[in-house]
Parts: C-alpha cells; sequence; structure tokens
C-alpha cells in the first residue's frame, strides 16, 4: 500500500481507510499480488470477483475477499491457518534443536569422562 499511497499522493492512513472500505463492496475484490514498484506481495484491489478456486492450501476451504489473507508463492492461505502452520514448525524445529542440544552435551561428557547430567526436562 505505500507505493499506492505515494501514487496517489495521500498518506498510508488515507489509503488504508480507502481501501478498506472499497475492498468490502463489489465489483472490487481484494486479493494480493506482487506490487509492481517494490516487488513485495501486497493486498491489492481488483475490479470483479477474486477466481473461485482460491482456496486455502491449509484447511481447503474457500478464501473470501473479506478474508485476510496470505500468499507463498502460489499458495493462499486464511491468516489465521498460515500462523498455525509456521508456529507449529517453529515449535517442532525447537523441539528437535533441543534434543540435537541434550544430545551433544551428554556425548561431550562420556568423552570428558564426566557422570551425565540429571534430567531436567519434562517432555514425555
Amino acid at each position: 500500500m505505500p507505493a499506492l499511497a505515494f501514487a496517489c499522493a495521500v498518506s498510508l492512513v488515507e489509503i488504508r481507510v480507502v481501501t478498506t472500505t472499497v475492498g468490502h463492496d463489489e465489483p472490487f475484490a481484494k486479493t494480493t499480488a506482487t506490487c509492481a514498484s517494490c516487488r513485495r506481495q501486497t493486498t491489492t484491489l481488483t475490479w470483479g470477483l477474486p477466481p473461485a478456486n482460491a482456496k486455502c492450501a491449509y484447511c481447503s476451504r474457500v478464501v473470501e475477499p473479506s478474508d485476510d489473507a496470505e500468499v507463498v508463492d502460489t499458495d493462499r492461505f486464511h491468516r489465521h491457518c498460515w500462523m498455525r502452520l509456521t508456529s507449529a514448525e517453529s515449535v517442532r524445529a525447537a523441539k528437535a534443536l533441543s534434543r540435537r542440544s541434550q544430545d551433544l552435551i551428554r556425548r561431550s561428557r562420556e568423552l570428558m569422562g564426566l557422570s551425565p547430567l540429571e534430567e531436567t526436562s519434562s517432555e514425555g
């Protein structure tokens, strides 16, 4: 939206108010696209209805024009689905790193001839 605000010579707040208002009225549809100026994924207003096959890649439900959406490459996600997907991956990665770290500590202590540390983890 910064590029649109600049092109229209208005403030970012003003352009957000306009795009939010217009984005809910037909024949406009709120979609996402790559900005030609800054090359970032942005919320975009289009004339006409969005594609009928605009389904969420996570839950397979239709992504409505009024829904907050994220687009990654060619995949569309509801914002809440995207947050769930990325946070689940972060948790998995953190647990794997923790297990790897504990294993490296255990091996290092064995190589140094030290006794193993007491288990403090509550994972089960």
